[in-house]
């Protein structure tokens, strides 16, 4: 029997059990689905940036992530000797978040930290041994099937979010790509109860190690010391995990007389890797489900984290009655950018820095890092960055600026409403904006900048054919694919060539036809002739010099504008999106 429920959330990793807290908080009810018997123990992600703490803190969690972790109020760069690089002090960002430092804690006890809260929720469930085995979507719902249901779906959802890891079957059965590359290193990460302290002097409880030869990571959990060595492709993950190359390894960091008493070791894969789309319908993309990268930063849960924000945004904006469709497409579009353009190459960045054998390149990159940590204006810049302070911002104004009804419900659509005014009779410079479309903008871009125009109520958009008549069909067409309401005017030469534009913008969906002032009723006739069925609009030309409005609706024109809107276009040169260079 199939349960319909508003959302249904596979993963109970910390970016599920985030998006769950969010919802369940705001009284809305949620299903959460995890594939394991409880919630997982294995040692993971450990780093709470400050974006994130500030999330979990208006969630009512932090306290809990902050009294059972451990505070670092910096982070360290060092060199094949360990000797100290640059000293990176979080405090510089006291006027910028409420926590100017990293937390050291397991990604388990958010999660655990989490459940406790979702358990006294009575519009909350939360299910084990569940695996959300496939999804799929149509435009109203999305139906979530579990192992043993046959063709029957377990769940009718309004929303899903998949968190179900790297491997998620939710985007294998929406079949939706997942390109990227896996590096030929693998990680070794061993745990040791050593402590690291007595062997440095002012050693941070995170410091990035710069060696060619055996670069890695040093980084303080609660219980323990964890060390992170890259493992060469020529080396079998058996031979790695032995314990006495773990050993060797290890006192390879700080030669001790006895050996390292060693809690943990493991091995993983390196991936950057990010799904070619982050929605399909009713159905997010979130966490490593969207986007893996190089764990060297720590950008992965944190980021994960702010897709769970994201994706509870965009849900509570549809569920009390906003367009879904625009919902899922604005996280998918905010979030894949914050993936690709900040957390991908950042993470990849600080691979190749560390790992880097260039003699040159690794002595500038010291000098460049010591002058950041030595110069307070230039700190506080480089750690909003790697706190991902910068990339949260960005995002939620993105998100809610995209999700914000810019017009009131009751309102038509401009288009709609431009549509009736042309239907009557001659509109002159009509109470709607009207922009003229920047030529630089190809025509497989137009459906963005079309969205963008909806999103801002705008009546109509004018395609300039007249430089390029063999590209006007595309760019109409492109254009009139994805409008709902918006307008399409076609603008045309006055000449024989024109003529013939005319017609085929018309038979590509244009909804009228342009022309920049007054050629004279010769043309207009001969234009009407051609394309009867669709109003004519005259742009830029003289009140002076025109027939009354009787004599111009029999010569089929059917809007004269004194001029148009044209956002600026120098503004959409590398804007990650038209919404935000149109409001740039």
């Amino acid at each position: 029997m199939t349960q319909r429920v508003p959302v249904v959330i596979a993963g109970m990793g910390p970016v599920g059990m985030t998006a769950a807290l969010a919802l369940g908080r705001s009284g809305h009810s949620v299903v959460v689905l995890e594939k394991g018997d409880d919630l997982a123990t294995e040692s993971r992600a450990s780093t709470f940036h400050p974006s994130s703490l500030e999330i979990l803190a208006d969630l009512g969690v932090a306290d809990d992530i902050i009294a059972t972790g451990l505070k670092a109020p910096g982070f360290q760069y060092r060199g094949r000797n360990r000797e100290l690089i640059a000293h990176l002090d979080m405090g510089l960002l006291a006027g910028d978040t409420r926590f100017p430092f990293r937390i050291q804690n397991e990604q388990g006890n958010l999660t655990r930290i989490i459940r406790r809260h979702l358990e006294a929720m009575p519009n909350v469930t939360l299910r084990y041994s569940a695996a959300a085995e496939r999804v799929e979507v149509n435009d109203r719902e999305a139906f979530v099937y579990l192992p043993g249901d046959g063709l029957v779906p377990s769940y009718a959802a309004e929303w899903v979010i998949a968190a179900d890891g790297a491997n998620s079957s939710v985007r294998r059965s929406l079949g939706i790509a997942f390109d990227g590359v896996t590096y030929p290193e693998r990680f070794l990460v061993a745990s040791t109860t050593h402590d690291f302290l007595e062997d440095f002097d002012n050693l941070s409880y995170v410091s990035y190690v710069y060696d060619p030869d055996d670069w890695g990571v040093l980084l303080r959990t609660p219980r323990h010391w964890r060390v992170l060595f890259p493992i060469m492709p020529d080396e079998t993950d058996e031979a790695a995990l032995k314990p006495e190359r773990v050993e060797q390894r290890l006192q390879g960091v700080v030669r001790l007389p006895a050996p390292y008493p060693i809690a943990h070791s493991t091995i993983y894969k390196v991936h950057q890797r990010i799904a070619s789309r982050f929605s399909q319908g009713r159905a997010l993309l979130a966490g490593d489900a969207a986007h893996i990268n190089n764990p060297l930063g720590g950008l992965g849960m944190n980021s994960g984290i702010h897709d769970a924000y994201a994706a509870v945004l965009a849900i509570r904006s549809a569920l009390e009655g906003n367009d879904p469709h625009r919902a899922s497409t604005i996280y998918a579009r905010v979030r894949r950018d914050a993936a690709s353009v900040d957390v991908q190459p950042q993470t990849h960045r600080n691979y190749e820095e560390m790992r880097s054998n260039d003699i040159a390149l690794r002595e500038k990159r010291k000098e460049q890092m010591a002058a950041i940590a030595a110069d307070p204006v230039r700190a506080r810049a480089y750690l909003r960055g790697t706190s991902m302070l910068d990339s949260l911002e960005v995002s939620t104004r993105r998100m809610l600026r995209g999700l914000k009804p810019l017009r009131q419900p009751e309102l038509p659509p401009a288009g709609l409403r431009l549509s009736d005014q042309l239907g009557a009779t001659v509109v002159f410079d009509p109470e709607v904006a009207i922009w003229r479309t920047p030529a630089s903008i190809p025509a497989a871009e137009l459906p963005d900048f079309v969205e963008a125009a909806e999103r801002h109520d705008v009546g109509a958009i004018v395609i300039d054919t007249r430089d390029d008549p063999k590209d006007a069909e595309s760019r109409v067409r492109s254009a009139h694919s994805a409008r709902r309401d918006v307008l399409v005017i076609a603008t045309v030469a006055p000449t024989p060539s024109g003529l013939d534009a005319a017609g085929k913008c018309v038979g590509a969906g244009a909804d009228a036809v342009g022309i920049e002032g007054y050629p004279g009723i010769d043309f207009i006739e001969r234009l009407h002739g051609a394309v009867r069925n669709v109003p004519i609009v005259l742009i830029g030309a003289g009140a002076t010099q025109l027939p009354d409005a009787a004599a111009l609706s029999l010569m089929g024109i059917g809007m004269v504008l004194s001029g148009l809107q044209c956002p600026d276009s120098t503004s959409f040169e590398g804007a990650s999106s038209y919404d935000d260079a149109v409001i740039a």
